[in-house]
């Protein structure tokens, strides 16, 4: 049995680790996404039309919904740190290859690599060894800790990225500006990846870990038994939702409340800022109270801020501005505060570290589908119902996604939450037993 001691040196030890697989956790998204940033001048520099550039789009992410499963089932038969020093130097290649081959089939095709080397061989693993360095009474605020600090690490290369494009662009040519960004995020996560061999330790593999490497069919249809893996893909898709979905809040600010395109993407941006207090502040409150009943907060949170983003829109004056800002900060920490806490619930569910791997891939295929369903239903019922309409039906979902995703702690906290305060309960009686000997 752990000492209190060495209960507290677990996160301790490793907290340098966590910060780095964060980091690489970050940066290795940067070739997939930044397109979104810098739409207009993409299209333009690789004469693309809108739809193909939606397609690249789709290759990445269906190439996501395909990879999860199987990069779980990689993560428990290969050893984490070599999957992830592998996917962050291919990733990066890609990079490179990016810049010689640019017509719209060749582009496609490395969207599509990147979903294979940034999602199939890097997320399961990724997320398995985060798991892999806390013990289990720690395991909320090592996950919000890794959140948090991706949190800042997207905010310090994007602002890179915006610097190199701006010189180059004001010096020589868009072009040139999206050149220069591209070989940056080629070049980091290969750097990262040659570091990761000499900074990053393999984690010791209990006996029980070891047997992963005969991974049988059996293994998967034991997750799929559990009935603890199918309430945290709940929490995941409810809470997930609301990830999605706050996109919306920049055309509703702008089109419904009527403030200025620069203000409403401000509402926007403001959502990583608030990333990089909630993740680790929910953790660590998580880890000191309850897991469930952080996430029960934060559900009930998410839906009194969007019902307060209703209401703005029946306020004038400066107010209704206030309580904009207010309600989306308030959905914004009680989301990233959740997000933090997705898959430290496995230790409390007790699912095995031999099928972690599995677990996460299960739970990444169908816990973030809201990242194909949002936008679809939103953009349907946005262009079906004009003006408030559309919005009061989608955020009434959203609402709907939070009242659920309570329930589904409620029946957590009453079910694994409380075993598991049972046990270390139990472990704290036996513990000072032995000390007061």
């Amino acid at each position: 049995m752990e000492t209190a001691k060495e209960v507290k040196q677990g996160l301790r030890k490793n907290f340098f680790t966590v910060i780095l697989l964060a980091i690489a956790g970050s940066i290795i998204y940067g070739l997939a996404y930044f397109r979104l940033y810098y739409y207009d001048a993409y299209i333009a520099t690789y004469h693309l039309t809108n739809t193909q550039m939606g397609s690249l789009g789709s290759a990445y992410g269906f190439m996501g919904l395909v990879s999860y499963l199987i990069g779980g089932i990689l993560a428990d038969r290969f050893a984490a740190k070599k999957l992830l020093v592998f996917s962050l130097i291919a990733t990066g290649l890609g990079g490179f290859l990016h810049l010689f081959f640019t017509s719209f089939i060749a582009l496609f095709l490395i969207y599509a690599l990147w979903g294979v080397t940034s999602l199939l061989t890097f997320w399961p693993a990724l997320l398995k060894i985060v798991r892999m360095q806390a013990n289990e009474d720690e395991q909320s605020r090592a996950y919000g800790i890794f959140e948090g600090t991706r949190g800042i690490t997207n905010v310090i290369h994007m602002a890179i990225a915006t610097a190199i494009f701006g010189f180059f662009q004001k010096q020589i040519t868009e072009a040139s500006g999206l050149r220069w960004i591209i070989i940056f995020y080629s070049v980091i996560p290969i750097v990262c990846g040659f570091a990761f061999l000499f900074l990053v330790k393999e984690p010791t593999r209990s006996a029980e870990d070891a047997s992963g490497e005969k991974l049988k069919l059996q293994d998967i249809v034991d997750v799929l038994k559990m009935p603890a893996i199918w309430i945290i893909i709940g929490l995941m898709f409810t809470s997930y939702t609301f990830n999605m979905s706050i996109y919306y809040f920049t055309p509703y600010a702008s089109n419904i409340i009527g403030t200025s395109a620069v203000f409403a993407a401000v509402v926007t941006v403001l959502a990583q800022y608030c990333r990089l207090v909630a993740a680790p502040v929910g953790g660590f409150v998580a880890d000191r109270f309850s897991k469930s009943t952080v996430m029960l907060g934060g559900f009930v949170a998410m839906g009194i801020g969007t019902a307060l983003m209703l209401a703005v829109a029946g306020i004038s004056g400066q107010l209704q501005i206030v309580l904009l800002i207010v309600a989306a900060s308030i959905v914004y920490l009680a989301m990233f505060s959740n997000y933090g806490l997705f898959f430290s619930f496995m230790s409390e569910g007790k699912i095995p570290l031999r099928l972690s791997g599995i677990a996460i891939g299960l739970a990444s295929t169908l816990g973030y589908l809201p990242e194909v369903l949002a936008p679809l239903a939103a953009g349907n019922i946005l262009d079906r119902y004009a003006g408030n309409t559309g919005y009061y039906i989608y955020f009434g979902i959203m609402i709907a996604m939070a009242v659920l995703g309570a329930v589904l702690c409620v029946v957590w906290g009453r079910t694994y939450g409380k075993r598991y305060k049972e046990e270390m309960r139990q472990k704290a009686a036996e513990q000072s037993a032995v000390e007061n000997k």
